[in-house]
C-alpha cells in the first residue's frame, strides 16, 4: 500500500487555507455584530453623536488566530467605559453579551 504523502499534505494545507479564511470572514461578522449592539445600547445621552458614531468592530488574523474587537475611538472613551462605576459602558456590556453566542457560532463553524 502506497501513501501519497505529498497529496496529502498539499490537501492539509489547503484546508487549513480555507479554515484560516472562514474564521476572518466569521470574525469580522461577529466584529460588526458586538459594534452593533454596543451602539444601539449605549447608555449616555448624545452630544455630538461623535462617541457613538465612532465605535467600530471587525477582526483581524494574528498567525492562526483570528482576533475579534469592538473599540470606541474617541478620547472620553476610557471615562465613558471606566469611570462612574461604568455606568455609561458601553463595549464591555455588548462583549460580556454576545460572547456566548459568537462561540456557539465558532463551534459550529469549526464542526465541534
Amino acid at each position: 500500500m502506497r501513501i501519497d504523502f505529498e497529496g496529502l499534505l498539499e490537501g492539509l494545507g489547503a484546508f487549513n487555507t480555507r479554515t484560516a479564511a472562514a474564521m476572518k470572514v466569521y470574525g469580522d461578522t461577529a466584529g460588526k455584530k458586538l459594534e452593533s449592539e454596543a451602539k444601539k445600547c449605549a447608555p449616555w445621552v448624545d452630544r455630538t453623536g461623535l462617541s457613538r458614531k465612532t465605535i467600530e468592530g471587525g477582526s483581524q488574523m494574528e498567525g492562526d488566530k483570528c482576533v475579534v474587537y469592538v473599540a470606541g475611538n474617541t478620547e472620553q472613551f476610557p471615562y465613558l467605559e471606566l469611570a462612574h462605576d461604568k455606568k455609561y459602558a458601553t463595549l464591555q456590556p455588548a462583549v460580556d453579551k454576545l460572547t456566548p453566542e459568537i462561540l456557539r457560532g465558532l463551534s459550529n463553524l469549526l464542526g465541534r
